[in-house]
């Protein structure tokens, strides 16, 4: 056995073991070290809908010591362990948490209705269904039940409350500020909030009275100040406004916002544990073990290919690298700086144009995650875009230079155009190795420890049902072109960078440059939205430029896609240093980022 194997086979291990003592750890902490009981419940709604929520009971609660009880909702485009930071908190002082996916979310079933989240005042996602569940549990107080909810969440708390008057105390956060029939309201919002319609009401200075619309709903004739209570628990006529330093996707893991919904509810209902502060929290530990099972799956790819590229049947797949064109310096910038303007240009455009706008849906039916429709269509238009260009180029090219195939990774052939397919068919069956082995320690740490392989929001888990496994499969295919043209034969071909002293400099100054190219037109996009509101307190980019239609939820998605994108393209370009050729990095990455949205993101009908 060469040295090297046995250093990849020794990595593959400790990437392994990083993965089950992060996530047994990080089910310690979710657990209370054994004082919570956590698992995942299935409710059907009226209508036959199965919900799955995450149920945290203490070992406390018992039919003889009833507990209180939380309903914890997610928002849109999110899951039911996104906002798991309140039910960690909230189980370990005895409340027992009831955190569902909504109907189209996460491994709950059908698909959501936009429609219903934003006009129709008894749509609760199959909410109303868990909080009749959680009523009837024999260890729960069903008079003393409170309900919170982010974002789209903080929507159908509101409803819930308002449906459910018995309902002692509601906490919304990033949503309407409420009306004065709910029972103890407490507002949670972030300062600086994406969404327009959630910050009605919301002072951008400190200093400034709140609007009318608060006060109508808060049943105050005053103007109402941040982080003050009004009213009394006792009746029911509690109001509090909390302002949040933080945007509206990031709330939920704050020290103050879980600080404040915890003492929210120790203030209005009976049997929390007071003896324990709402700001002595633990839930950030979880969250970063679980970063840790991330990036060692993540890391794990590259021994693992290492180990099965040393089995005689995939060593084909390994072949050398083109050394024959190298760009120049001043055509790679140029290239680089074209391709990063068109991806930044591009971005808003075309993801709102297909996402919430129902545009890819209503004409390809089959395309029902909602958010991806918006990338979707931007990979689309970028694939027309680059492969157009790429065609121009490479003609220019081969005739002048005498650019092949090969040179841009493609051809097995250094003149002509040659495709080896039992070579091809071997990386496919390589890659598909690959995902089924990252699929399988996935579904081990779900299965034996409790816990998905993810940072606060949903990445590697299960395929909850054959629906989204379909839509993965389908998604995959616009997503491997992509990679093929824009990721492949244009970073790795037509911008084909030089050697450097070793391969390790290679590999690092290749990602930088290439993160550049494809990643920096979209910084700008985040930036423009951004840097005005978060230096100099001005608002949201885009609104202030007259473009609200951009602004909201794809600027948002950035702080996701960016360092996601950053982190596929590493290994996007180490597939293609590994094996000469374009095939198993498109392969690879697209799986990854289709598996990473289809297997917990939001589902239209």
């Amino acid at each position: 056995m060469s040295k090297s194997l046995k250093n990849s086979i020794k990595w593959l291990i400790i990437c392994l073991g990083a993965i089950v003592i992060a996530a047994s750890f990080a089910r310690l902490i979710e657990t209370d070290f054994g004082k919570v009981n956590v698992s995942n419940v299935s409710i059907s709604d009226p209508d036959g809908v199965t919900i799955v929520a995450r149920l945290y009971k203490p070992v406390s609660a018992s039919i003889a010591k009833k507990a209180p009880a939380v309903i914890n909702t997610h928002g849109y485009q999110n899951d039911k362990l996104v906002n798991d930071s309140f039910a960690i908190e909230l189980s370990r002082r005895g409340y027992v948490v009831l955190s569902p996916d909504v109907i189209g979310h996460g491994d709950s079933g059908s698909g959501v209705s936009v429609g219903g989240v934003l006009g129709d005042p008894k749509y609760t996602g199959g909410v109303q269904s868990v909080y009749e569940f959680a009523k009837n549990l024999p260890y729960v107080d069903a008079a003393n039940i409170g309900a919170m909810g982010h974002s789209m969440g903080a929507i159908i708390t509101e409803r819930l409350g308002a449906n459910n008057p018995e309902i002692k105390a509601i906490n919304i956060q990033c949503g309407f500020p409420g009306n004065p029939t709910l029972r103890n309201v407490l507002l949670t919002q972030a300062r600086y909030d994406e969404f327009s319609f959630f910050r009605d009401g919301l002072f951008i200075v400190d200093s400034l009275p709140a609007t009318k619309n608060r006060m109508d709903a808060f049943g105050l004739s005053a103007p109402v100040a941040w982080d003050t209570t009004y009213g009394t628990f006792a009746d029911g006529t509690a109001r509090r406004a909390a302002l949040i330093q933080m945007e509206h996707h990031f709330l939920p893991l704050t020290n103050k916002a879980v600080a404040e919904g915890v003492s929210w509810m120790n203030q209005a209902l009976k049997g929390g544990d007071l003896t324990l502060a709402p700001t002595s929290q633990v839930f950030m530990w979880k969250e970063l073990l679980g970063l840790l099972t991330l990036i060692a799956a993540l890391i794990m790819l590259i021994p693992l290919t290492n180990i099965l590229l040393a089995f005689a049947f995939f060593a084909p797949v390994a072949q050398s690298m083109p050394d024959r064109y190298v760009a120049s310096s001043g055509a790679w910038w140029k290239f680089a700086t074209i391709n990063t303007v068109i991806a930044g240009v591009t971005y808003p455009i075309m993801t709102q144009f297909g996402a919430l706008s129902d545009k890819v849906q209503g004409i390809l039916p089959w395309f029902k995650l909602q958010v991806a429709n918006g990338v979707f269509l931007w990979f689309i238009v970028n694939i027309v875009i680059g492969g157009i260009s790429f065609a121009l180029w490479y003609r220019k090219a081969h005739k002048k230079q005498g650019v092949t195939m090969y040179d841009m990774g493609i051809s097995f052939d250094k003149e002509k155009t040659v495709f080896d397919w039992v070579i091809l068919g071997k990386t496919l069956f390589l890659g598909a190795i690959l995902f089924a082995i990252l699929y399988a320690v996935t579904g081990f740490s779900q299965w034996a420890l409790g816990q998905e392989i993810r940072f606060v929001w949903p990445f590697m888990r299960t395929f909850s049902n054959p629906g989204r496994f379909g839509m993965f499969l389908l998604y995959t295919i616009p997503a491997c072109i992509f990679f093929l043209i824009n990721g492949g034969v244009f970073l790795s071909g037509q911008m084909r960078q030089k050697e450097c002293s070793s391969p390790a400099k290679t590999q690092l100054v290749w990602w930088l440059k290439n993160l550049f190219a494809f990643l920096f037109g979209l910084a700008v996009v985040w930036m423009i939205q951004y840097v005005p509101w978060y230096f100099f307190n001005a608002g949201p980019g885009f609104e202030l430029l007259g473009l609200p239609q951009f602004s909201a939820m794809w600027p948002l998605m950035l702080q996701v896609y960016i360092p996601e994108f950053a982190v596929l393209l590493f290994l996007h370009t180490w597939f293609y240093r590994r094996t000469g050729r374009v095939y198993l990095g498109a392969l690879v990455v697209s799986t990854m980022m289709i598996w990473f949205v289809a297997a917990g993101s939001v589902i239209g009908l």
